[in-house]
C-alpha cells in the first residue's frame, strides 16, 4: 500500500525541524556538521535523533558488547570530528579524534571501565574494543548536543522507525514544505520537515535458528545465538572475512581460553570449529605499516580524470590494464629492493616494468622474473587452488605455514611483496572510487567487476583483520581448536573440495557474514520500506546494451549532489536524505569510516547533507546560502 498522501497535521501538532535516523557514526556526523553549520537565528532548530540501540555508539560500537571484539582499524585511523585536512565550507575541528580523546580520559578515568583500562596503555597502532569506541562515539554525541547552545535543540529517542512517510501540504500552503511522518516500531508517530536516513547495513530477514543441524545465519556478531552451541559441538563456520574473526573470538576468548606466550590455552567450553570459504582460508592480515606507500605510475590522477570523462567504462577493459600495472609495480618494486640477487637481470625487470599494459608488458615480465618472485594474482586470489592434499594433517601443515607467512608478511618492516600489493590495493580506492562514482561503468560491468570480483579480492587482500587475529588463529589450529576444512565440493555442504573423503557432520553451522547491500532484496527496515510504500527506488545503472533495461546495483537512489532521495519517477525529495551503507553502489565504499588527516570523503557527504537540510529547513540566517556548496565532478551527475 502507498500511502505517501497522509493528510498534514493540523497546526496544533507543530512537526520537529530533522529527524536523524540512526544514531552510529554518519548520525553523528550529519548533527555535528548541522550544529557547525547553524548560526544564531530567530528560533532554535528541533532536531530528533532516533535509534534502537544507545545513541552514539548504535549497533555496530555499541557499549555492552563483549570486549573480545576488536576494531579493524588502528586506533590513529579513526575520527568522528573533520580536521584541517577536510575542505569544507564550514568550520571544521570541532573535537578530538579518536587518539586524542583516548589521551585525553588516561589517567582520569571513564564511566566506561574498559575504555579507561584501554586508555591507560593504548598506542596509536593498537586495536581498541568496539566498545571502547562506542565510549567515544558517545561522549562526541554529548560534546556536539553541548555546543548546539541554542541553534540546535537535540532530542534521542530509542526506537525503530519502521516507516517514513511524506505528507501532503495543507491547502492554502503554497510552497511550504509538507515534511514528513517517522512512524516507530513503539507505535508512536513524529512529524519532521525533513528526514535523514544513517541507518548502516541492512538488517537480514528475521528468521528463528534451523536445527537439526543447528543453523545460525548471517548478522552482527553480537546477535548469533551463540550459547545455543554446546562444548566440544562440531562447527562449520562458513566464511573468512571479519564476521568469521569475530565469531571465533566469541567462542574461545568469549568462552574462557587465553593466549599467551606458548600458544592458547582452552577453557574446555569451545566446540570444535571447521573452517570453509569459497576461497577456502580466511583474509589476509591487515598491512598496518606506518608511512608506507605503493608508487603509482599508471592510474594516475590525469588518467583516472580522462577516464571517468567518458560516457561509458567497462571496468575490465578500460581499468584493470591501469590498475594491475600498478599492483604489479608495488609488487616488483619490492622485489627489487630485497630480492635483486635472484634475478637474472635486475635491469630488465626495470624496463619491463616502464612498459605500457599489454601482452609486450606481460611477456617481458614473466622473462625478467624467476616464478618464486612472479605476482600471480590468480593464484593469491585462490590460495588453494590446484592443491590437492592425501589427508587432513597435510592440509593443516600447509594452512600453519600460511598463516605464519601472512603474519611475518603483515608485520615486517621491510614490506614484502605481498604486503607491497595490499598497500597499492587499498592506495587505489579512492582513484577508483572516483571511477565507479561516477556513474559511467555499465550495469553489467559494475555487477560482474566489482559486485562479482574486485570488491572480495580487495577485502581479502587488504581488509582483513590485525595480525594479532591470524596469530590467535594459528595458535588455534595448534590447539585443535580449528581446523581447515578448504573450499567445498559443488553440491555439497562439509565435503572438503582439497582433501578427498574429509567431511564433516556438523552440529551447527554459522554463517559468518553481513547481509550483501541490497535494498530490493526482502527484509525488515526503513530504507526497504521506502520502496515497498513507492516512496523511494533502487539505484541503477545503464547497461551496455543500447535497448537493454538499467540493471539495479543493490543501493538506494539519491541524487549524487546532495543525498536526496529519488521518488520513482526520478524526481528527488526535498527534504528526504541518506547516507551511508545504503548508498554503496552510488558511492562506492562508502562504509569506509573517516581516517583523521586526509580530507576523508565521509565528511563531505555528511556536510552536504546537512548544508542542504539547513537550506530546507532552516530560517533564512541558518542557511549559508551565500556559501556553494561544494560539488562532486560533473561526472558524478550521469546517476541522475
Amino acid at each position: 500500500m502507498n500511502d505517501s498522501a497522509v493528510p498534514a497535521p493540523g497546526p496544533d501538532r507543530r512537526p520537529v525541524d530533522a529527524v536523524v535516523v540512526g544514531a552510529g557514526p554518519r548520525g553523528v556526523s550529519v548533527l555535528e556538521r548541522l550544529v557547525a553549520r547553524a548560526v544564531p537565528g530567530d528560533r532554535p532548530l528541533r532536531t530528533v535523533l532516533v535509534d534502537p540501540y544507545p545513541p552514539g555508539a548504535g549497533r555496530v560500537w555499541r557499549r555492552d558488547q563483549p570486549p573480545q571484539l576488536l576494531m579493524n582499524t588502528m586506533v590513529a585511523d579513526n575520527t568522528v570530528f573533520p580536521d584541517g585536512s577536510v575542505r569544507l565550507d564550514a568550520p571544521v575541528d570541532t573535537g578530538p579524534t579518536f587518539s586524542e580523546w583516548l589521551r585525553g580520559i588516561d589517567g582520569k578515568g571513564h564511566p566506561d571501565s574498559t575504555a579507561g583500562e584501554f586508555a591507560a596503555h593504548a598506542d596509536d597502532r593498537d586495536y581498541a574494543p568496539r566498545r571502547v569506541y562506542g565510549a567515544y562515539l558517545t561522549d562526541a554525541l554529548d560534546r556536539i548536543r553541548a555546543a548546539a547552545g541554542d541553534r540546535i535543540r537535540i532530542a534521542v529517542r530509542t526506537a525503530a522507525v519502521v516507516r517514513v512517510i511524506p505528507l501532503t501540504a495543507p491547502a492554502g500552503s503554497a510552497g511550504t514544505p509538507a515534511g514528513y511522518q517517522v512512524v516507530l516500531d513503539d507505535g508512536d508517530r513524529l512529524e519532521a520537515r525533513a528526514v535523514v536516513l544513517a541507518t548502516g547495513h541492512l538488517d537480514a530477514p528475521a528468521a528463528p535458528p534451523r536445527r537439526e543441524p543447528l543453523h545460525l545465519p548471517g548478522g552482527h556478531p553480537t546477535d548469533y545465538a551463540l550459547d545455543a552451541i554446546a562444548p566440544r559441538a562440531q562447527v562449520l563456520l562458513r566464511g573468512g572475512g571479519l564476521n568469521a574473526f569475530d565469531v571465533l573470538a566469541l567462542l574461545t576468548l568469549g568462552r574462557g581460553g587465553r593466549f599467551g606466550e606458548h600458544g592458547y590455552t582452552p577453557s574446555g567450553r569451545e566446540p570444535r570449529i571447521w573452517i570453509t570459504s569459497r576461497r577456502g582460508v580466511p583474509f589476509h592480515a591487515r598491512v598496518d605499516t606506518p608511512g608506507v606507500g605503493a608508487p603509482v605510475a599508471f592510474l594516475t590522477p590525469g588518467r583516472v580524470a580522462a577516464l571517468a570523462a567518458r560516457e561509458r567504462l567497462d571496468f575490465r577493459a578500460d581499468v584493470l590494464p591501469w590498475l594491475v600495472a600498478d599492483l604489479e609495480l608495488a609488487w616488483y618494486d619490492r622485489v627489487l629492493k630485497l630480492h635483486a640477487g635472484q634475478l637474472p637481470d635486475p635491469g630488465a625487470l626495470r624496463r619491463a616494468l616502464a612498459e605500457p599494459p599489454g601482452p609486450g608488458r606481460d611477456t617481458a615480465l614473466r622473462a625478467a622474473a624467476p616464478a618464486a618472485l612472479r605476482l600471480d594474482l590468480d593464484a593469491i586470489a585462490e590460495p588453494l587452488r590446484g592443491r590437492s592434499f592425501a589427508h587432513h594433517a597435510e592440509l593443516d601443515a600447509w594452512w600453519a605455514g600460511h598463516l605464519d607467512a601472512d603474519a611475518a608478511a603483515a608485520t615486517d618492516p621491510r614490506v614484502p611483496p605481498p604486503a607491497a600489493l595490499a598497500v597499492a590495493v587499498r592506495q587505489a580506492r579512492p582513484a577508483l572510487r572516483t571511477l565507479i562514482t561516477a556513474g559511467g561503468l555499465s550495469g553489467e560491468s559494475y555487477r560482474r567487476d566489482i559486485l562479482g570480483w574486485f570488491n572480495g579480492f580487495a577485502n581479502f587482500v587488504s581488509g582483513g583483520p590485525p595480525a594479532l587475529r591470524v596469530r590467535q588463529l594459528r595458535a588455534l589450529l595448534d590447539a585443535g581448536v580449528v581446523r581447515l576444512l578448504g573450499p567445498v565440493r559443488p553440491g555439497t555442504r562439509a565435503e572438503s573440495a582439497v582433501v578427498p573423503g574429509l567431511s564433516v557432520r556438523p552440529d551447527a553451522v554459522i554463517d559468518a557474514w553481513l547481509p550483501g547491500t541490497d535494498v530490493t532484496t526482502d527484509g525488515p527496515g526503513v530504507v526497504r520500506g521506502l520502496l515497498t510504500d513507492g516512496v523511494a527506488r533502487p539505484h541503477r545503472l545503464a547497461s551496455a546494451g543500447t535497448d537493454a533495461e538499467p540493471l539495479p546495483t543493490g543501493a538506494l537512489d539519491v541524487r549524487p549532489a546532495d543525498g536526496r532521495v529519488r521518488r520513482p519517477d526520478g524526481t528527488a525529495h526535498r527534504a528526504l536524505f541518506a547516507v551511508g551503507v545504503p548508498l554503496e553502489g552510488v558511492r562506492w565504499t562508502t562504509a569506509i569510516g573517516a581516517r583523521p588527516g586526509t580530507n576523508a570523503d565521509f565528511f563531505h557527504e555528511t556536510d552536504r547533507v546537512a548544508a542542504e537540510l539547513l537550506r530546507a529547513v532552516g530560517p533564512p540566517e541558518c542557511r549559508h546560502d551565500a556559501v556553494p556548496v561544494p560539488r562532486r565532478p560533473l561526472t558524478e551527475e550521469r546517476q541522475q
